[in-house]
C-alpha cells in the first residue's frame, strides 16, 4: 500500500518555493502554528481509512523551522480511478501540476509558499517503510537537510494525546542510502543501527494571543471541565488498545523473522553465483539488510509505546482505585 501511495510524491513539485537549501545551520526545533495543526489533523481524519499526505510550507530561521501553512496532496488512487493503467504517468503529471498551481496561487496572495517538507498519516509506526524513506531522502536531497516529515497517528490520538512526530533522516543514513549499499559488511563498517535511520526533532505548537486567551477562558468553564471529566473516565479500559499494540509487535517479529530467512536464502544464492561466475552465469547482487534494520526499529518503537501506555494506564487505575477507597471509607 505504501509503495503505491507515496510513489506519487516527488520533491520536484516544490521547486516553486524552496526554503534555504544551502543553509549550513541545522534546525533543532520545529515551530508549528496551531492553524496548520488543525488543517493537518482535519485532513488526516477526513481521509480515513485511507492514508493522507500533504505539503508543509514555512521558513527556517536560524536553528528553528517555522511551519506556517500546509495543503493536501491529491490521493493517487482517486486519480487512478479516472485513468487507465497505461496512463499512470499522466496521473502523476496531473498531481505535480496541481501542486505547482497551489504554490503559485499561495504566492500570488502573499502567503508563505516555501516548501519545508511534507506530512503523512500513519498506522502503527508505518513511517518505517522503504517508500517513506525514499520520499524523505528525495526531499532532503532537493531541499536540504532541514526538510522534515511530520507523521500523525490517528489511532494513538484517540487516546487523548496528540501523536505527532517531526522526523528527518540522519546524515549517516543519507550517505549510505546515496551509495545504495546495505550489505552486512558495510553496515558493520559504518556501525549503522536501527536508531541511526531517523532523527526526531521536538515540536512546539504556537498560537496567537487571541487564541491563547480563548483557550484560557475555555479552561475555566465548569461545563467544559465537566464534559472533559466524563470523557476521561471512559478511557480507563485499555484492553483493546493494548491488544492492538501487541498484535503489531507480534507482526513485526514475524516479519523480522521472514526477512532474516529471505536474507539467508539470498546470501546462499549470492555465494553460489560467486562460485559459478567463471562459467558465465549471471551474477546475483549481495543481499541488503535495510529491511531488517527498519523492522527492528519498528518493533522497538512498538515496545516503547506499549511500555509508556501501560505505565500511564496503571497510574490511572491505581488513582481510580484510591478514589473509590476514599469514597467508600467516607461513606
Amino acid at each position: 500500500f505504501f509503495s503505491t501511495f507515496y510513489s506519487s510524491l516527488h520533491p520536484m513539485t516544490v521547486k516553486v518555493g524552496v526554503a534555504s537549501v544551502d543553509n549550513p545551520i541545522q534546525i533543532k526545533t520545529v515551530h508549528l502554528q496551531g492553524l496548520v495543526l488543525l488543517k493537518l489533523v482535519g485532513h488526516c481524519q477526513n481521509a480515513l481509512p485511507q492514508m493522507a499526505t500533504g505539503q508543509l510550507l514555512g521558513l527556517d530561521v536560524e536553528d528553528q523551522l517555522e511551519v506556517t501553512n500546509c495543503f493536501p496532496f491529491i490521493h493517487r488512487e482517486t486519480e487512478m480511478m479516472n485513468h487507465h493503467k497505461d496512463s499512470e504517468e499522466l496521473a502523476e503529471a496531473e498531481a505535480r501540476d496541481y501542486q505547482y498551481e497551489m504554490l503559485r496561487s499561495l504566492r500570488e496572495v502573499n502567503v508563505d509558499c516555501n516548501a519545508v517538507g511534507w506530512y503523512c498519516s500513519i498506522w502503527q509506526e508505518g513511517y518505517l517503510s522503504s517508500s517513506v524513506i525514499e520520499t524523505q531522502y528525495d526531499y532532503q536531497k532537493e531541499l536540504g537537510d532541514n526538510s522534515i516529515c511530520l507523521v500523525y497517528d490517528p489511532l494513538k490520538t484517540t487516546r487523548g494525546q496528540l501523536a505527532l512526530k517531526a522526523l528527518r533522516l540522519t546524515k549517516k543514513f543519507m550517505a549510505m542510502y546515496k551509495e545504495g549499499d546495505f550489505t552486512q559488511e558495510v553496515i558493520k563498517e559504518k556501525r549503522l543501527s536501527y536508531e541511526d535511520v531517523f532523527e526526531e526533532l521536538p515540536v512546539e505548537i504556537h498560537n496567537n494571543c487571541l487564541i491563547d486567551a480563548f483557550v484560557a477562558e475555555l479552561s475555566n468553564s465548569t461545563v467544559f471541565n465537566a464534559e472533559a471529566s466524563r470523557e476521561d473516565s471512559n478511557h480507563l479500559e485499555a484492553t483493546a488498545y493494548l491488544s492492538y499494540g501487541l498484535e503489531g509487535t507480534v507482526d513485526a517479529c514475524e516479519e523480522l523473522l521472514q526477512s532474516y530467512q529471505r536474507y539467508l536464502y539470498d546470501h546462499r544464492r549470492w555465494k553460489q553465483s560467486q562460485t559459478y561466475q567463471e562459467s558465465g552465469q549471471k551474477v546475483v547482487n549481495k543481499p541488503s539488510r535495510l529491511d531488517s534494520i527498519l523492522l527492528s526499529n519498528q518493533m522497538m518503537n512498538h515496545c516503547n509505546a506499549l511500555e509508556a501506555f501501560a505505565t500511564e494506564n496503571f497510574e490511572s487505575l491505581y488513582f481510580a482505585d484510591t478514589l473509590q477507597k476514599v469514597s467508600r471509607d467516607g461513606n
